[in-house]
């Protein structure tokens, strides 16, 4: 017997699944289809050698639903022993926050508005009391 959600295997006698509480089948669930790869066109957006700085943006773009994806930023940490005090890498040079094609526009509107200060941040207002 085999649970339709989870798909765990029970043995004989037992009706009912003990995580999902629904009747078991006697036949296993279908497997889950292949994942298939998408081909997403990426084009960069902000080019900075400033953790803070990319960090700040990679939220600011998660929070508005833009995927992005900072390129060569593991690499500065891997190498950062040739790291100037400007924080760029002699050896990988700044990294690269790249978006998908269709999103670009958007994100660099943001980015320049927080490069412009246009963000306020959130004040929790029960401090006040």
């Amino acid at each position: 017997m085999y649970c339709p959600e989870c798909g765990i295997e029970y043995r004989d006698g037992v009706t009912v699944c003990s995580d999902c509480a629904v009747p078991l089948t006697p036949d296993p669930p279908p497997a889950p289809p292949e994942p298939t790869a998408e081909w997403v066109e990426l084009v960069t957006v902000l080019e900075t050698s400033e953790p803070t700085r990319i960090a700040v943006a990679r939220s600011l773009l998660e929070a508005e639903g833009i995927r992005c994806f900072a390129r060569g930023d593991m690499l500065q940490e891997l190498l950062g022993w040739g790291r100037l005090p400007s924080g760029t890498n002699l050896i990988t040079g700044p990294v690269q926050l790249q978006v998908p094609l269709e999103r670009a526009e958007e994100a660099r509107e943001l980015l320049a508005a927080m490069d412009a200060g246009q963000f306020e941040a959130a004040v929790d207002e029960s401090a006040d009391d």
